[in-house]
């Protein structure tokens, strides 16, 4: 796969790495040298530093041929501009990181992003997740997969297996030890600070569990 990265932000790298690991081909645009250059001396990747409102420019590097765009500019006027440009050349996918809610709201209602991330709802869902010791990924249907960490949510600890399972009634269970054992517990099993569980349930089940 083909992906075009549009800026040089502070989670550029590592997700650029993740995506040459993975094998696929990287082309990473800015209008800053020094970013392109600092990029291309940490990894192994194609840069070019361009005028990113010339077209022509951005086509010399194969911009059009990508199959992923995504759009980190600092300047959120460049981002819009480029999805509107990535729209009239048929770029399949569409990915913006935006700082800017209606920002965000308007390239999704006018179709120009497949997905916008935006950053402050990402922060606060870091702090939140920090704060309770859980991170929850939404799924379909009004589950979730739950990583609760007991050092935080400390009122799991000495509770058994078979207790949490009454609680919550999690379609999976998994337990990772301090040693870094990942197990599948027997119901006998007693829950001990430094365990992090790993579960499938409903979002309501797991929302009260974490504030009983």
């Amino acid at each position: 796969m083909r992906v075009a990265v549009v800026g040089v932000a502070d989670f550029t790298s590592s997700f650029v790495r993740r995506l040459l690991e993975q094998g696929h081909e990287v082309v990473v645009f800015d209008d800053v040298k020094e970013g392109i250059e600092r990029l291309e001396a940490e990894l192994d990747v194609a840069g070019a530093a361009v005028d990113l409102l010339d077209f022509d420019q951005l086509e010399s590097f194969g911009f059009s041929k990508a199959d992923v765009l995504l759009l980190a500019h600092r300047d959120e006027s460049v981002n819009m501009v480029l999805s509107i440009y990535a729209k009239v050349v048929n770029i399949p996918r569409v990915l913006v990181v935006s700082r800017s809610r209606r920002m965000a709201e308007a390239l999704l209602r006018l179709g120009l992003a497949s997905s916008v991330i935006l950053v402050s709802e990402v922060l606060e869902r870091a702090v939140s997740s920090a704060l309770r010791g859980a991170e929850l990924v939404e799924l379909p249907g009004g589950h979730v997969v739950a990583v609760l960490d007991t050092r935080v949510v400390g009122q799991l600890v000495g509770a058994s297996a078979a207790d949490l399972k009454e609680r919550c009634k999690p379609s999976a269970l998994r337990v990772v030890d301090r040693e870094g054992a990942l197990r599948e517990p027997p119901d006998d099993y007693v829950i001990k600070e430094g365990d992090t569980l790993v579960l499938i349930a409903e979002k309501r089940a797991v929302e009260e569990l974490l504030t009983s």
